[in-house]
């Protein structure tokens, strides 16, 4: 759980001299203040290392090692005090570098053009002490081959269910099934198994294990909810394998599942050894009546090559357009358009990370009618996912309001 704390200590990190004192005096006026300075990013880090901050206010351009330079190191050591980012460069650099510090969880408190006034500096130090702070998150440790291989064969990988919603009724409409590893109350996130699995001939067994559980689960569902959808994570490259398709057809009919409540995401993750037997299973798919999904839209492998080759009928628009949408007009635009674009299309969007109200009232506003995130609901057990619908219905998760957006 998160606690408050005070802001006692600052770091300030400015090329110009006249700057860092003008900084140093405002906050003197604002209260009683462990002040450092550093003049370039370089030195800023030798700071970091030696000492702790409450807070850090950088510049982005100085000459030496400037404040990327800053935030690469800050991000190798995990950094997690709040950091106010300003520049004198446009609007769209300092967005883009508020993505990348974002993208690998630096907490970018607010990112502004010069000058930053007496008044937004006593701002930023209330916003500061208002946050959560958490203790560092320890980093993964990777599993190994015989680690993983371990897991599969004894029945540990199991399908965690994230609900989708339809955010003009909001209710459930649907699920992503997610791959999990649970080993007594330990539960292993994909970060820790999936690279291992992708470089192996693991990636066949593990997916296998979660379809096998997910199909399972969904079809506990009560007969009154035999509309909602079921969305599975394929590889690439388990679509190497050809006998695929038609093992996921026979696995959905042991349970009385119909091949039409079932999409199969491509995810980016790995590209598979020949693209064209790809390509074939994703249509066998189709022909089976299956929908297919192109999964994080705009990233990596995802791309327009592959809505033009493929008959898709869903368009997942990934989290890093969606997470900050609220204020990055950028990621607005391409929020936008992949909107569009799959309406030229008539593909279905989901919107992924949803996490917060005002979120959730943007996208639907821009068009997109389905999304999923913690906003909504954090992934959780088939099993327990399964029994909340049947016993609360498709109203489960977090409804904090429900007025349609004008």
């Amino acid at each position: 759980m998160g606690v408050t704390k005070r802001i006692d200590s600052v770091l300030i990190v400015d090329d110009q001299q006249i700057i860092r004192s003008i900084f140093i005096k405002s906050l003197q006026l604002l209260g009683n203040f462990e002040i450092a300075e550093a003049s370039d990013g370089l030195e800023a880090f030798t700071l970091v290392k030696e000492n702790h901050f409450d807070m850090v206010f950088c510049d982005l351009n100085m000459p030496v090692k400037d404040g990327l330079y800053l935030l690469q190191r800050l991000i190798e050591v995990q950094y997690t005090s709040p950091i106010v980012l300003f520049s004198g460069e446009d609007e769209t650099l300092l967005n883009s570098a508020k993505v990348l510090a974002t993208h690998y969880h630096l907490n970018i408190l607010a990112i502004v053009p010069k000058p930053i006034t007496s008044t937004m500096l006593k701002e930023f130090i209330e916003q500061a002490s208002k946050l959560s702070t958490f203790p560092k998150a320890k980093a993964a440790v990777k599993l190994s081959h015989e680690q993983l291989e371990h897991h599969i064969k004894h029945g540990h990988v199991k399908a965690f269910f994230q609900p989708q919603y339809n955010l003009n009724t909001n209710q459930v409409c649907g699920f992503e099934a997610l791959a999990r590893i649970v080993d007594g109350d330990k539960i292993i996130s994909p970060s820790e198994f999936i690279n291992v699995a992708e470089d192996t001939r693991l990636i066949l067994p593990l997916t296998k294990a979660v379809i096998t559980d997910a199909f399972f689960y969904f079809s506990k569902l009560n007969e009154q909810y035999s509309t909602l959808n079921l969305s599975i994570n394929l590889s690439g490259k388990i679509l190497d394998d050809e006998s695929m398709p038609q093992w996921i057809e026979t696995a959905a009919s042991a349970h009385l599942i119909a091949n039409s409540s079932i999409t199969c995401e491509l995810t980016e993750t790995a590209i598979p050894s020949n693209p064209s037997v790809m390509i074939v299973a994703l249509l066998r798919l189709r022909m089976m009546k299956f929908k297919l999904s192109i999964d994080d839209f705009g990233t990596g492998f995802a791309s327009l090559e592959q809505l033009h080759m493929l008959p898709f009928n869903e368009l997942k628009i990934d989290r890093c357009f969606v997470s900050d949408i609220i204020r990055n007009t950028k990621s607005q635009a391409l929020f936008r358009r992949s909107i569009s674009l799959a309406n030229d299309l008539e593909l279905l969007a989901v919107a992924e990370g949803v996490e917060d109200y005002e979120t959730k009232c943007l996208i639907q506003k821009l068009g997109c009618s389905i999304a999923q995130g913690f906003y909504f609901s954090k992934p959780m057990s088939a099993k327990e996912m399964i029994e909340n619908i049947n016993e609360v219905g498709l109203k489960f998760g977090n409804q904090q309001e429900e007025t349609q957006i004008e």
